[in-house]
């Protein structure tokens, strides 16, 4: 495992991005931005999420989740830990607390090394903060089984590479539409929409 990892990671999240360049890399639609959805009324509930990265048999891993079928308009995905803010909480707080309750790692064991940018979700009006959290040993985790069906641990490196964003029809069922969207392939699972633009943030801050 090499050990100038955690300082190349921290230097990949130290570089700019235009606003919004992620998203616009990722889908050819125009939606809100964060500002714009929290001027409507109801206002969009705000969320945090949590891109670990930890080291596994040598080589740094990032964990993404499987969520349960039947549970809201993103039922079955992939996501990164993370969920609904709690009142009086900090976003980097909620994505501390809900990792801890979804996969097990407490708080303590996690180094917030960054942050990506904000993202607005119109099927479930959520608005997702997410953070690059760091851990120097191999967790145990200790999923949830109410909100995780499957862990996925993922070597970081592997999103490193030129060509790697696929492109496919991806059924929605709130919209009963077939939706041309771009993603990644992990492990044989796809990894699409919010979490997959957060994947494409770090990939274009590491000049991909």
């Amino acid at each position: 495992m090499s050990d100038s990892f955690p300082y190349r990671i921290k230097t990949i999240l130290s570089n700019n991005l235009p606003p919004d360049a992620a998203f616009k890399s990722m889908h050819s639609y125009i939606r809100e931005t964060p500002e714009q959805a929290r001027l409507k009324n109801p206002p969009p509930k705000e969320s945090a999420v949590m891109m670990l990265l930890f080291p596994k048999q040598n080589i740094w891993h990032t964990l993404f989740m499987l969520r349960p079928d039947g549970q809201g308009v993103h039922s079955g995905q992939l996501s990164f830990p993370g969920g609904k803010s709690e009142e009086g909480e900090t976003p980097a707080e909620t994505a501390l607390r809900e990792t801890m309750e979804e996969v097990g790692v407490e708080k303590s064991e996690i180094e917030i090394i960054g942050e990506l940018s904000e993202v607005y979700i119109p099927p479930s009006n959520y608005i997702v903060k997410p953070f690059v959290g760091l851990m120097n040993e191999t967790p145990v985790f200790s999923p949830s089984a109410d909100e995780v069906v499957e862990l996925i641990e993922f070597p970081i490196d592997n999103f490193f590479q030129n060509d790697i964003v696929k492109e496919k029809d991806i059924f929605l069922p709130k919209y009963n539409v077939n939706f041309r969207a771009p993603y990644f392939d992990v492990n044989g699972y796809t990894l699409w929409g919010a979490t997959a633009m957060m994947v494409q943030e770090v990939r274009m801050r590491a000049g991909f």
